[in-house]
């Protein structure tokens, strides 16, 4: 974590930064997504992605452009010697994969949902949730990559830390619970999914758990011993662990030995 008050003040600015772009991108989003007709959509998909394609490639460049910012400024708080690298700017999906993946979500969520039945609004707005929650894990991922970039490039860095929002969900938090990722671990990535809200502030000098860190990591050992004591432990998946978090994160917290809502026993299949 930032070793002085300056630099965390400055992650602190940097998330609110981040998330208020987030935001402005998704209202202009909404507003792209009135011509979206889901009786028509050979006719209106195409509009919509196109649009909201360039409106994502935007967001993306102003989010890399808060990352350096931040990089830059982080790195004088905490005080570290010689000149700032270079950072080299992310790699940016191309316009054409970029419409690609928003127009795939959007109609994702509006045949799956006319499928199951849903009414054609219903299925509008899982048309809508779906492409928000793509396109803002595109555009967060110019700062958070142009971070990661700059860690690279930085000889004093030692790593990374994922922050997360409080509301975070159990993969992020268990993601963050890990702590740093250090500089040499070249093929750890940030691993964001759709909606993901979370961000990364460099470290220099001896990595000092954040807070939240230390947080869900105490969360995610009194998860597993819940499940072990309720009885509730995941079975047949690969990530069993991670479904024991989300299970007792579901449940309020619960400690352990306690039901808490664990007595159906089942498996989440996650």
């Amino acid at each position: 974590m930032a070793v002085t008050e300056a630099a965390s003040r400055l992650t602190v600015e940097y998330r609110a930064e981040q998330l208020a772009l987030r935001a402005g991108s998704i209202r202009n989003l909404m507003l792209l997504w009135k011509a979206v007709d889901p009786t028509r959509l050979g006719d209106t998909i195409d509009v919509f992605s196109h649009a909201a394609a360039l409106l994502t490639s935007q967001g993306f460049d102003q989010s890399a452009a808060l990352g350096e910012q931040y990089f830059t400024a982080f790195r004088g708080a905490e005080n570290v010697r010689g000149r700032a690298p270079r950072i080299g700017l992310p790699a940016k999906p191309s316009l054409a994969k970029t419409q690609g993946l928003l127009r795939g979500s959007a109609l994702s969520g509006i045949i799956n949902a006319r499928r199951s039945g849903a009414s054609l609004q219903i299925a509008s707005s899982n048309g809508l949730v779906n492409v928000i929650g793509t396109m803002a894990k595109l555009i967060l991922s110019g700062g958070n990559n142009t971070v990661l970039n700059g860690v690279q490039a930085d000889r004093q860095a030692t790593g990374w830390a994922r922050v997360t929002s409080s509301g975070a969900c159990a993969f992020c938090r268990m993601l963050s619970s890990r702590g740093a990722v250090y500089r040499s671990e070249r093929s750890a990535g940030f691993e964001p999914h759709d909606h993901c809200a979370c961000t990364a502030e460099p470290i220099y000098g001896a990595a000092t758990p954040l807070d939240q860190s230390k947080e869900h990591r105490n969360e995610y050992q009194i998860a597993q011993a819940w499940a072990r004591q309720a009885g509730n432990l995941s079975s047949g998946t690969s990530n069993n662990a991670l479904n024991n978090y989300r299970r007792w994160l579901a449940a309020g917290k619960p400690t352990p030995g306690s039901d808490g809502g664990a007595s159906d026993g089942g498996n989440s299949g996650e």
